[in-house]
């Protein structure tokens, strides 16, 4: 095949498989590997995170060896030298232990939260970046920081554009989503980035109502308008991509039924519901052990949901919700700590029940990070029997 009809071919292969109409002519295989194939790659954290040229071989070396469907990710995921221009810290790196983990920031304290809802944009310029960037905090930032802040910008923009290109071009890689993706649901804003995980999780004890009041102004800054543009799309899927839409959340992992009730389930049922309306099929990936919502997504159409699950049991999932897709299922413990053979037993397994009748997609549960999450070995034998195995 050329690289184009290999890439049309995977991309049927993400299609057929998300719709639940049609058995897949094989199981496609998405790589859910992120800072893992830089350290696979034999170069540090730091190195590849902060020279895009290396980051490229990274990539290109990942697929070379692997021979993915899809890749989750190209070397974007976690910026570095973007918060850096400001003087800001995103994440912390230790090359040593070849860890990446993510600070905790909080642009915003409970007593301020009456001010983020009355304005939230005045107070992410006047409160926020103060808190994110020092530079921003005592008022030394000048022409050549914001110079540096737009020279950043076009740096990574110029890599990712070019990795768009190369992969489909060059390796015959689908793109993983539609152009249109919509943003943060108002919780997980408030989640990742305004309150920060021990600030949300107080705050919906202590002042919920002020909870629900933010994530509405949020939703009707960032949510809203991407329900509408979603809205006067064409019907049907985008056929030039393995899924219509990714959505991915974090926050549900800290809350219980009432709360995701309350806070979550409204905005994520508009989404899901106008997907189904529209025909479209989307990723749904969400952090941690989630059986207890399973219900919720027990009524939809088949052909709307790819449940991408992480720590819930995939064979279980199925049997809950035979109405989803599947994705995932390799364990990190047995993909990194597991001999060749426990792997292969387990992805003939999965491959056998939850890929005969078509639904299901293979891959990771979880991002792959750090260097025990995968030995490379194991991981060659996984993708090369997904590759060839027909259940």
């Amino acid at each position: 095949m050329t690289n184009e009809e290999l890439r049309a071919y995977r991309t049927k292969l993400f299609r057929d498989a998300g719709s639940m109409k049609v058995k897949p002519d094989r199981i496609p295989n998405m790589s859910f590997c992120v800072t893992w194939k830089i350290l696979d790659a034999g170069y540090k954290l730091t190195e590849a995170m902060n020279d895009y040229t290396i980051m490229e071989k990274v990539v290109r070396e990942h697929q070379e060896k692997y021979e993915f469907d899809a890749l989750f990710e190209h070397g974007v995921r976690n910026v570095i030298r973007l918060p850096l221009a400001l003087g800001g810290l995103t994440y912390n790196i230790d090359d040593e232990a070849g860890a990446v983990s993510y600070v905790d920031n909080a642009l915003c304290d409970l007593d301020e939260l009456d001010e983020l809802i009355a304005d939230p944009n005045k107070f992410f310029w006047e409160k926020g970046m103060a808190k994110k960037y020092p530079m921003w905090a005592d008022k030394t930032v000048g022409v050549e920081d914001m110079q540096k802040v737009i020279m950043e910008f076009g740096a990574f923009s110029q890599y990712n554009m070019k990795m768009l290109k190369v992969l489909p071009e060059e390796y015959g890689l689908p793109t993983n989503t539609a152009p249109s993706q919509p943003p943060y649901q108002g919780l997980d804003f408030l989640f990742n980035t305004i309150l920060g995980i021990k600030g949300l999780s107080m705050a919906m004890r202590r002042c919920p109502d002020k909870v629900e009041e933010a994530v509405h102004v949020l939703n009707e800054l960032y949510l809203t308008p991407s329900l509408k543009a979603l809205e006067a799309m064409p019907d049907g899927p985008f056929m030039d991509a393995c899924f219509d839409y990714d959505i991915t959340l974090l926050c549900n992992s800290i809350l219980n039924n009432k709360q995701f009730e309350r806070f979550l389930w409204p905005d994520l049922k508009a989404m899901l519901d106008l997907l189904e309306k529209k025909g479209k099929t989307t990723r749904l990936f969400m952090e941690g052990d989630n059986k207890r919502f399973w219900e919720y997504f027990a009524d939809y159409k088949p052909g709307t949901i790819v449940m991408h699950a992480d720590q819930d049991d995939v064979f279980e999932l199925k049997k809950a919700l035979p109405n989803v897709a599947i994705m995932g299922g390799m364990k990190l413990e047995t993909l990194g700590r597991g001999t060749k053979e426990e792997c292969l037993s387990l992805t003939k397994k999965l491959c056998d029940e939850l890929g005969s009748e078509g639904g299901y997609i293979f891959s990771e549960n979880a991002m792959v990070s750090y260097k025990n999450d995968c030995n490379p070995e194991n991981l060659k034998a996984v993708c090369d029997f997904v590759r060839e195995y027909r259940p």
